[in-house]
This record gives structure tokens, sequence and C-alpha cells, in this order.
């Protein structure tokens, strides 16, 4: 380090780097000086002073809140790696799961509570016994809630439509992800009914009552937006908020819906359904998990993350008997132009249940594999 930089740092007064900090994650002095535990007039100062250091007014007045300037913006990354690394180098952190009490959250569809969280139960009577997991609804949920900690991680499917809708866009460096499940879509039928021995040609399978899935925050789905694409439509008869729903309105119905593989894979082993390739081409549905990144080194938020993966890995290993599904490693969303590589984990194979006859559809062995680009991916 040069004698000048030295020169530098000692007319900078460093205690303003936490309140900058603070004041960039939420532009509220109030609610800053509350977390910081400082005075509302103390943060006020400071802020003043860090207006002359900058140049920049960095919060200004919009309406009735305050709201950061584009400088600001430009700073909030650079200040949140600094943050974070004072903090492991003043603070060397350590996490022990068998004693730990902490609360983690994480926001997600309700189709991956029921697929993936379900392995973490015995996760966490073996390992760590103290600590609880909160499962919240993805839509609601913001970038703003990652960058405070009030959720620890999103898991959702990776389209841009999906990171958008929780405020983040697809290059922003504040956040990090990682794709950890391919999963694709796949349609259901009641395995009971003569309809189930025949294949569906497109006009068949457009007139059949369909129930389909839907977004409660009113944003298409990878189903409805493919379709609005090439210009179909198809009937439906139940349009409801959850996956899960799904293969319980099929079974001995005349429903046809579109369920991801995963899960086509788990209720095909407790209900009678016919699973079968729709004879539309819908987009992958890849998982992603995405967090702060100047919270990504925590060595808690690292052992949530391997739980989440690990558990993703048995799951696969238990229920991929139907067709092909993986576990990835991190990349762009699915619209993003990026390079590919990788295997699926095991080989496709009939999605028929076994004792309710053959099904004459068969999983495309062609798989989505890994891939990799500009994004920030989560520290292994």
């Amino acid at each position: 380090m040069s004698n000048q930089v030295v020169r530098n740092l000692r007319s900078v007064n460093m205690n303003l780097l936490p309140v900058l900090g603070e004041l960039l994650r939420c532009p509220n002095v109030s609610h800053a000086a509350n977390r910081l535990h400082l005075t509302q007039s103390t943060v006020s100062g400071s802020l003043k002073q860090l207006r002359l250091l900058f140049e920049d007014d960095l919060l200004v007045q919009r309406g009735r809140e305050m709201v950061l300037t584009e400088k600001a913006k430009e700073l909030r990354p650079a200040v949140e790696r600094l943050l974070e690394q004072a903090s492991r180098l003043f603070c060397a952190e350590t996490f022990d799961p068998a004693t730990a009490a902490n609360c983690f959250r994480i926001a997600t569809a309700d189709y991956v509570s029921a697929l993936v969280t379900s392995r973490l139960g015995p996760v966490l009577q073996a390992n760590a016994p103290g600590v609880s997991i909160t499962l919240t609804p993805t839509p609601g949920t913001t970038a703003k809630d990652l960058r405070l900690g009030v959720v620890d991680l999103i898991i959702c499917p990776n389209r841009r439509e999906n990171w958008e809708a929780c405020g983040i866009a697809a290059h922003d460096p504040e956040f990090c992800h990682e794709v950890f499940i391919r999963d694709r879509l796949v349609a259901i039928q009641s395995a009971n009914r003569s309809l189930a021995e025949r294949p569906l040609a497109l006009a068949d399978y457009l007139a059949r009552p369909h129930a389909m899935y839907c977004r409660t925050d009113g944003q298409p789905t990878i189903e409805q937006e493919t379709l609005a694409q090439m210009g179909l439509v198809q009937r439906i008869q139940f349009l409801v908020p959850y996956f899960t729903l799904l293969p319980q309105l099929v079974v001995d119905s005349h429903l046809v819906a579109l369920i991801p593989l995963s899960l086509a894979n788990h209720y095909a082993r407790l209900f009678p359904l016919d699973v079968f390739e729709p004879p539309v081409p819908f987009p992958s549905l890849d998982l992603v998990m995405i967090g702060a990144c100047h919270r990504a080194d925590r060595a808690d938020l690292y052992w949530l993350r391997k739980i989440v993966r690990d558990s993703a890995s048995s799951f696969l290993d238990i229920g991929n008997e139907g067709g092909c599904l993986e576990t990835a490693s991190a990349c762009a969303p699915t619209d993003v132009d990026v390079t590919t590589a990788g295997t699926p984990l095991l080989p496709p194979r009939a999605l028929a249940r076994p004792g309710h006859g053959e099904n004459r559809y068969r999983v495309s062995e062609e798989s989505v594999s890994p891939s990799s680009s500009a994004l920030i991916s989560f520290p292994q």
C-alpha cells in the first residue's frame, strides 16, 4: 500500500462507513439510526459529511420517501463488499449447526417447499436441532428483503420474469445465484380413464379441459406465456395458485394439467397418474437460489445453501425414476445467452406408474445442461 493511499485513508472518517452501508441498504435516516443503535441526529450529521465527501446528495426526497441517487446506487455494491470484508477481517465467524439457534427464511414456491424442503426435516433433527426454517411465498418478496437480511434465500424458476418480479435485474452485481435443479414441465392425466390409453394430438390436447397453475401476482406463467407466443388457446376449467393441487384435481377426472417433472414423479407414486410429453414445446423450468452477495460468505448461509443443495440431490436420487432431472451448477436465467456442458444424473425412462398400464409417452432424452455466464455465483 503506497504512502499516498495511507494518507488518503487517514483523511477519511472510517466511522462513516457503517452509516453509509445502512443508508444505501435502506434510504431512511430514522430506520438506519435504529439499526445502528445511534441517534437520528448522529446519522443525519454523518449523512451531511458523506455528501461532502462524495460530492453528491446520495439520498434525495421523492414524494414522501427518500430514494438513492444514481451515484449512491453505483456505490452500493462496492460498499457492501467492503463492509463484508471488514467483518470477516475483524470478526472471524464460525457456525456450529449442532448448537446454533438460527431461524432462516426462504422465499419459494409451493412445489419447491413440498419437494426439496421435505428432505430438510431429518437433516435438522439429526444435525441442527435448534435451527428453524420459515418458508414464505415468492410473490411479494423483494430485492430489499434480501439486502436487509429479512429473507436469506429466494428459490424460484430461473427466468428473467421471476427475477424481475422480485426486483432483481438479471445482471445485478449485488446478488449471487446458483441453479441447483434442472426441471421441466410435463403433462398429467388420470391413468384410470380410457383417454390415457391413446396419444394426444395437439388439437385433442387443446380441446381437453385443463387445470392450470396461475401466479398470484398476475404475471404470466411459462405455460401461459408459451401458449400466447404460439397463438394457441386451450380450454381452461380450473385456475389454481398451487402446483401441488393439480395432481389431485386430475385424478379420476377428465382434466389435463401441466406440472414440473419432479412433482409428477413424486405424485405418480401416490396417485394413478399418466405422465406424458405435452404436444407443445415448453421451455425448461430450472430452479435457482438467489442471495445477497454481501452476505454470501457468512458461514451460516453457506451451510443453509449446502443443505438445500444436498436435499435436492437426495430427492432426485430417490424420485428421478421417471425422467431426466439433474442438479446443476451456477448459470444465468434461461433466456440469457450462455454456453452449455454437463450430463444428467440418471438416464430418462418411461413415466408409467407400475401397475397402471403402459405409458405410451416417454420423456425426451434431451436434457438442459449446466451453463456459465457473467452473473455472480455463490462462493463454493
